[in-house]
């Protein structure tokens, strides 16, 4: 029998060294304006697609060669991308916080920090980079991997005027979630802990959780249209795309697939 390795401990905790090292003190700060994510996924008249820069990621390894990080998003944007996710977390996913900064000024999407959020100060660091909202992850606080608790992160995120997407990668876990009533619910078919991924979660954990008034983002494993078609009979509304777009070698066109689905 192989024991599986639990990853997510690892990786708050060198989110906890970062915050402690002065990772995300006065780093990418810019005064671009806000758009609302909700907004662009309930107006989208395609299938909403959150597009998600990241040239790395713990289970994939090197994804993509460096390249411009605003070029590509263009070229999402263009392909009909209704959001840019921008993972700012350095050692795990070759990511930075100038470049959601760059987006945020540069583009006229929302923009999302993603990263293994496990304090405020990421959050105010995210908000002087323009994001216009940031991804928590339901275990890690569940877990108690952070100082904070949920709740305060969440009236964090208010105050400093950004959306809240919490994601969660089991049905227990997505059902905890009603309580704090995020502008976003996320469903993770990546489990955080394993890495391993399952693209049927999407649709075991919406069977248990129907009646969510508020936009259901689904992430992680989605490389087809066929997938997004599987993915909205299952009762998500909106989609999270970035390894399949970003190792794509016509960005545009290959959002223009999925936004088409």
């Amino acid at each position: 029998m192989t024991l599986l390795v639990d990853h997510l401990p690892e990786l708050t905790s060198k989110a906890k060294a970062r915050v402690k090292q002065g990772y995300y003190d006065n780093r990418g700060t810019t005064n671009a304006s806000r758009r609302s994510l909700v907004k662009a996924i309930q107006e989208s008249r395609r299938t909403p697609v959150i597009t998600e820069i990241k040239f790395a990621s713990p289970s994939a390894g090197k994804i993509r060669e460096s390249g411009n990080p605003l070029q590509i998003a263009k070229a999402m944007l263009n392909g009909g991308s209704c959001g840019i996710s921008v993972l700012t977390d350095p050692e795990n996913f070759d990511g930075d916080l100038q470049t959601l900064a760059t987006i945020s000024l540069e583009t006229a999407a929302p923009t999302i920090m993603k990263d293994i959020i496990v304090s405020p100060k990421q959050l105010q660091a995210g908000a002087r980079a323009g994001a216009s909202a940031v991804v928590l992850i339901s275990e890690v606080f569940s877990r108690k991997l952070s100082n904070t608790g949920l709740d305060s992160m969440l009236l964090e995120a208010n105050r400093l005027g950004m959306e809240v997407l919490i994601e969660a990668n089991s049905a227990g876990e997505f059902e905890s979630l009603r309580r704090f009533r995020p502008d976003l619910y996320g469903i993770n078919n990546r489990n955080l802990s394993t890495f391993q991924l399952d693209l049927s979660t999407t649709a075991k954990i919406l069977a248990e959780n129907s009646d969510i008034d508020r936009p259901i983002v689904s992430e992680s494993g989605i490389e087809s249209p066929d997938d997004i078609r599987r993915l909205r009979s299952a009762g998500a509304g909106a989609f999270l795309v970035g390894t399949s777009i970003m190792k794509s070698r016509d960005i545009q066109g290959k959002v223009r697939e999925l936004v088409n689905a």
